[in-house]
């Protein structure tokens, strides 16, 4: 993955995935997933750990998930 490293902690444990900003939409990867939002004015850092949270509780809610 290229781009800029992003780190959460939920639940007691770390996750971490990267971020890359294009024009106006900052994408974040991990190895389950990836989402992309428009942006303007945010901090990029900020909105990427937001977004690594959604998907790591996303990957956390689903059937079968090691997380």
């Amino acid at each position: 993955m290229s781009g800029h490293s992003v780190h959460i902690k939920l639940d007691g444990r770390t996750y971490s995935g990267t971020f890359k900003v294009d024009r106006n939409f900052m994408t974040v990867t991990t190895p389950y997933g990836k989402k992309t939002v428009q942006v303007d004015k945010l901090q990029h850092a900020a909105l990427a750990q937001r977004l690594l949270e959604e998907l790591v509780r996303q990957e956390k809610a689903r059937k079968g998930s090691l997380l």
